[in-house]
């Protein structure tokens, strides 16, 4: 079926990028870590903390958050309770997760398109209080996260819409 072809290519040419923006999330929790360390320490042995260290915390939480999401759904990671749903038919579920999918498909799209649009108005505009971070790519970087997990919610659509059209 013309959907499996769909799924394949949506798949292959996501899957290296969700990889990629998976690690650039792992490696900021390893920095916030870092980060948080040495703000304690700084803390307790010479009674100052470490500059913006609280600012650079919530620009890099952005990124954790954001770029995870993809990679959490691509390999199915995110929670579901179907204490109900599991003991349908396939057919019978795969067309109750074809329609949940459709409202979250469109949900993360109108998120994706109003995440780029604050970031397109924020060129120039917010910066952060202490450090004078622009805030804007932080944005852009939530959008494309954003982008990245409606693709692999489209994916997930398509496949759920294969067995529900199976005969």
């Amino acid at each position: 079926m013309w959907f499996e072809t769909i799924i394949k290519a949506i798949e292959k040419g996501i899957s290296p990028l969700i990889s990629i923006v998976v690690y650039i999330g792992s490696s900021m929790i390893a920095l916030m870590m870092f980060l948080t360390v040495a703000d304690v320490i700084a803390r307790g042995f010479f009674d100052k903390s470490v500059y913006g260290a609280y600012e650079l915390s919530e620009f890099m939480l952005v990124i954790v958050v954001f770029f995870s999401m993809a990679g959490c759904q691509l390999f199915k990671g995110h929670i579901t309770i179907d204490l109900v749903v599991s003991r349908f038919p396939q057919r019978a579920r795969d067309i109750i997760d074809s329609i949940m999918y459709v409202v979250f498909l469109i949900m993360f799209c109108i998120f994706t398109w109003v995440l780029t649009d604050y970031a397109i108005r924020e060129i120039g505009g917010d910066i952060s209080g202490m450090l004078h971070i622009p805030v804007f790519p932080f944005i852009f970087m939530a959008a494309l996260g954003s982008a990245l997990f409606s693709l692999v919610i489209l994916m997930h659509l398509l496949i759920f819409l294969a067995g529900a059209l199976k005969k």
